[in-house]
């Protein structure tokens, strides 16, 4: 497989929002660099909160869990599109992907269940599962959308290749 090409490109109308391409294939055989790109996308924008540190930690989290998922679940030669938006108080995500066809049916069905707010109850059972309860790992996605209060919005063409996603990250203390 020949090596990634990140594409990155900026809006000029809006200079806090940014696109970058990546193979999902690179990602899934190099792990870490889910993480380094996570890290270096928080840095970039984490210094315009108030709550800079916490921000930073918050959407690099939040930026790795979903990395690392829509790599594992796309095909290793297909592209994986990152949008982010700054915004006043909080980052927007868009993500697009494609699909492997065992996993779609699955995929949708977290999907249309992360909209919601995940109760605890239902974060406990997937949190003591033996085995996921599906093909691949939901965890990661359950816990930036119970424990940090990410809303997620995703759909599937009609035909289950090509995924689309919206991750809005709160960018705010929590009160403990």
């Amino acid at each position: 497989m020949e090596p990634t090409r990140a594409t990155v490109t900026n809006d000029v109308a809006d200079p806090l929002t940014f696109e970058l391409q990546i193979r999902a294939g690179d990602l899934q055989q190099h792990w870490k660099r889910c993480n380094m790109l996570a890290n270096y996308i928080a840095e970039y924008v984490s210094y315009q909160f108030a709550e800079r540190e916490w921000a930073e930690n918050l959407i690099s989290t939040v930026t790795n869990e979903f990395l690392e998922a829509v790599s594992s679940l796309s095909p290793a030669e297909a592209d994986v599109t990152l949008r982010c938006h700054h915004r006043a108080s909080d980052m927007l995500m868009e993500i697009e992907h494609s699909l492997l066809p065992d996993i779609a049916p699955s995929y949708a069905i977290l999907l249309s269940e992360l909209v919601h707010t995940v109760s605890d109850e239902d974060y406990l059972s997937r949190l003591t599962a033996n085995r996921p309860l599906v093909g691949f790992n939901q965890l990661g996605l359950t816990m930036v959308a119970h424990d940090f209060g990410v809303q997620i919005a995703g759909n599937l063409n009609r035909e289950q290749t090509h995924a689309s996603i919206q991750v809005v990250i709160p960018i705010h203390m929590p009160h403990i």
